[in-house]
């Protein structure tokens, strides 16, 4: 008498990330794909990251979006260099609108530092 074989229900697994208005997400939460991608190369592994950084992900999304992230390295980084590039463009335009930022971030840097013992 044999042992009877145990066959794997194989079903697609599905995805772990969307795109909703051309940004990328974590399905069914708010949490943006690059968040997660950007604490995994800080050296997090996916058990802090969900622990200390996105308790409300589920651990088999954030090990789906790093598998993403390793089997499709090159595009991931392109997509990663764009969101730096969009970020820096409107903190300059930004700065360009509203130079008071400036200056009001100077004058805190000024206080904080002369408050500092030496």
């Amino acid at each position: 008498m044999g042992m009877r074989k145990i066959k794997l229900k194989l079903r697609p697994i599905p995805p772990a990330i969307e795109e909703r208005d051309g940004s990328y997400y974590i399905t069914q939460s708010a949490v943006p794909f690059a968040a997660v991608i950007l604490h995994f190369k800080e050296g997090l592994s996916p058990e802090p990251i969900r622990r200390e950084c996105f308790p409300s992900l589920a651990l088999v999304k954030i090990y789906s979006v790093i598998s993403f992230y390793l089997n499709h390295q090159e595009q991931v980084e392109s997509y990663l260099s764009q969101l730096r590039q969009e970020e820096d463009e409107l903190q300059e335009k930004l700065l360009r609108q509203h130079p008071e930022f400036v200056k009001t971030a100077e004058g805190l840097r000024e206080r904080s530092s002369a408050a500092l013992p030496i």
